[in-house]
């Protein structure tokens, strides 16, 4: 009777669906409808299950919140089990890589920072401490190695001042002897300037008002300075101009020690080249030593000549602070400079 009433109320004769596309079976107590199937128009599917059996309804109902429970429970447990395993792992491999800092502090950064497996996280912090430690060290090699130098490069100027002036209280030179004083003190206030802008580079404020400076501007500038204390011939090609986001006086500066170096080394002409974005100065002066070329521009790096210095360090802190990348190869018959983007 229940199955003749869904029949009439829920398949009319006005739907889709006629009675001989529903088929039903009876299983004691419970009936089973299943499968409408209209397979012209719309295909839909309905399984409609009648029972008063109360032990089936309790079977298909009743433990549902108990297994879903209890599957719950099983999830739980198995997932805190995976974190405690994983979480004793990684602890215990953070603790070795605490031990190895620690003693990295105490032995001026020697000791190498390396975890034996562990996850890949794990892994990627040792290598990133690693990479650490390995420029502190380098910069406290160069801090170093640059007092050493510092030291050395002060100690002739101040020495020979100190002895003329001595000579002259005592008699033994003559008061036209305080020219080489002059002169000596000239050379210790260079180097004093440049310890001072290598240092003022540092605290360099590049999130403070930058100006458009045009390179052009400032070569002219620097070769009017330098045209006057020097033999060289000054050969300009400056086809275009070249404005960047700088700091004019830093600018001004760099590319002072860049001529100043070419000057001191110069046999007949200094060439400067500016186009396409692109800087170049070339001297043709003799080639620089191949083992000094790749460090160049290292602080207080002994070069040819003896020369120690901090000129052309100047010249690459300041180019990478606004993005620009310096570089010097030994060129046909002398010295290239060039100075471009990175």
């Amino acid at each position: 009777m229940v199955i003749d009433i869904i029949l009439r109320d829920y398949f009319k004769p006005s739907d889709l669906f006629t009675l001989r596309n529903i088929t039903y079976t009876r299983l004691g107590k419970i009936a089973y409808m299943g499968k409408v199937v209209d397979p012209v128009m719309n295909p839909k599917y309905a399984i409609i299950v009648i029972s008063n059996a109360s032990e089936y309804i309790s079977d298909m109902t009743g433990n549902v919140p108990f297994y879903a429970t209890l599957a719950f429970l099983n999830i739980l447990v198995l997932g805190n089990v995976i974190i405690w395993l994983w979480s004793g792992s990684a602890v215990k491999k953070i603790k070795i890589l605490q031990d190895v800092v620690d003693q990295m502090i105490k032995d001026d950064y020697e000791t190498k920072v390396v975890v034996e497996g562990g996850s890949e996280e794990i892994r990627g912090l040792a290598d990133a401490i690693d990479n650490m430690r390995q420029e502190i060290k380098n910069n406290e090699d160069t801090k170093k190695e640059m007092i050493q130098n510092l030291g050395h490069d002060l100690k002739t100027p101040i020495a020979v001042i100190k002895s003329y002036a001595e000579a002259i209280l005592d008699g033994i030179e003559d008061k036209e002897s305080a020219s080489l004083i002059v002169k000596q003190s000239d050379v210790l206030n260079k180097k004093v300037k440049q310890i001072i802008e290598y240092s003022k580079i540092g605290y360099m404020d590049l999130n403070g008002p930058l100006e458009e400076v045009s390179f052009k501007e400032i070569i002219m500038q620097v070769v009017n300075h330098y045209k006057y204390i020097t033999d060289a011939n000054f050969i300009l090609d400056l086809e275009t101009d070249w404005k960047h986001q700088m700091i004019k006086e830093n600018v001004y500066v760099a590319i002072s020690n860049i001529i100043d170096n070419a000057v001191r080394y110069v046999k007949s002409k200094i060439v400067i080249q500016l186009k396409n974005k692109k800087l170049t100065i070339f001297n043709d002066g003799e080639h620089i030593e191949p083992s000094v070329l790749p460090k160049i521009f290292k602080a207080y790096e002994k070069g040819s000549k003896g020369q120690f210095g901090l000129g052309l360090a100047i010249v690459k802190e300041t180019m990478d602070r606004f993005g620009l990348k310096v570089d010097v190869t030994n060129h046909a018959n002398g010295v290239l400079f060039t100075i471009e983007l990175q």
